[in-house]
Parts: C-alpha cells; sequence; structure tokens
C-alpha cells in the first residue's frame, strides 16, 4: 500500500484516534477484520488530512476543527466496516462500498465547510449521507447480482452505531441499580448500627451519633471548600 505523507501532528492524531478506537472493537470481529478495519481507517484518515495540508477550504479551519473531521471520518469507517463485516457481502466488495463512503464523506465535508455550517448541523448532514450512501452501496451490489436479497435486506439492517447506544444505556441502566443496591446496603447497615448504639449506650448513644453526624458534615464542607 502506498505511503501517503502527511504531517507530524496528524499522523500523531491519526494514531491516538487508532489507540482509542481498538478497546471499542466488538468481540464478533476476529484479528484479520480487525487489521483490515484499522489498516483503512489509518488510510482514509490520511487522505484526508492530506486534505487538510494541501486544499484551500481545509486549510481555512484551525488544527482543533481539522481534527474533529478527521474523527468523524474515523468513527464512521468504524461503524460502517463493522456492518460490513455482519453484512455477509463478500469480502472482496467490502473496499468499493466503504470507498464510496469516503468519498461521500470527503464531499459533504467540503460542502460543510464552504457554507460555514456549523457543527452539529454538518454532523447530521454527514450521518444522512453516509447511511444513504451505504444503502445505495448495498442496492447496486444487489443489482449487480453480487449478492441476493436475503443479503441485501441483512446487510441493510446492519447498524453498529445504534448497537453500541443500546449496550451503552443498558450499562448506565446496570450502573444504577447497582448503585442504588449499593446505598440499600448501606443505609441498612448504617441503620442497624445506629440503633445497636442507642440500646447499648440509650441517652450516650445518641450523643455519640449526633456528635459523628456533626463531625462528618464539617469535614465534608471543608473538603468542597
Amino acid at each position: 500500500m502506498e505511503e501517503i505523507e502527511i504531517e507530524q501532528k496528524y499522523s500523531d492524531y491519526i494514531e491516538s484516534l487508532v489507540e482509542q478506537i481498538s478497546p471499542m472493537l466488538p468481540k464478533d470481529i476476529n484479528k484479520l477484520q480487525e487489521d483490515y478495519l484499522i489498516s483503512n481507517i489509518r488510510r482514509s484518515t490520511s487522505l484526508l488530512a492530506k486534505s487538510m495540508q494541501e486544499d484551500k477550504t481545509f486549510q481555512s479551519l484551525d488544527f482543533d476543527r481539522q481534527c474533529t473531521y478527521i474523527q468523524i471520518m474515523a468513527e464512521w469507517s468504524f461503524h460502517k466496516e463493522i456492518d460490513l463485516f455482519r453484512s455477509g457481502i463478500p469480502p472482496k466488495y467490502w473496499k468499493i462500498v466503504m470507498q464510496k463512503i469516503w468519498y461521500t464523506m470527503w464531499e459533504v465535508m467540503y460542502a460543510c465547510i464552504q457554507n460555514n455550517a456549523p457543527e452539529n448541523i454538518a454532523l447530521s448532514i454527514i450521518e444522512r449521507y453516509v447511511n444513504r450512501t451505504y444503502q445505495d452501496a448495498v442496492e447496486d451490489l444487489k443489482e449487480s447480482n453480487v449478492i441476493n436479497e436475503e443479503t441485501e435486506e441483512k446487510a441493510k439492517e446492519q447498524s453498529n452505531i445504534e448497537i453500541m447506544a443500546m449496550e451503552y444505556l443498558k450499562q448506565r441502566k446496570r450502573n444504577k441499580i447497582l448503585r442504588y443496591v449499593r446505598l440499600c446496603f448501606l443505609l441498612i447497615g448504617v441503620g442497624i448500627i445506629v440503633t445497636a448504639l442507642v440500646l447499648a449506650f440509650k441517652v450516650y448513644g445518641v450523643i455519640a451519633i449526633l456528635t459523628i453526624m456533626v463531625v462528618y458534615n464539617l469535614v465534608s464542607h471543608e473538603r468542597v471548600e
């Protein structure tokens, strides 16, 4: 594969993205697919970075905003590659689909920058065009008799970004339940200790508990300050 020459600041940023992406790979992705995905992310983001340093429109952005678009390229490459892995589409056609998606993203980004589109609007437009291009590419494969109707439907149903969003929400729900359970056990434990102190020492127990509460509140207040 031909090496793409880009400035060090871009290559460093791309490598940091790769490091962040690697732990996010789902368990059903094998080593060959992982290497293929990472290689394509490096190549697509490097091509975009090359435009960043050579094209006047992309040069109009400061480095932080350029990095935002490079990250968008990396993230959508990540999700759509995984969709292809799960789609049933033969591997030799994956690159054809991804090249269409990369080119579409480049064009949409270019247009958004030219028209000074706010970042949130650009994100929405890019997402819409990425999904449309993916669907159109799958339909093209069906029309060319590369895949059958069953594979076409399976491919169109794939959405790794939605799967990851659902998993994130489930994890947040599980963490919330665990916090409530721990709080309940803590309250029960404190209740048992308080009851034991009151029963054992009566008035002195109540005084001890109130003293501990006052000291705890004072210490907490000092930490906040």
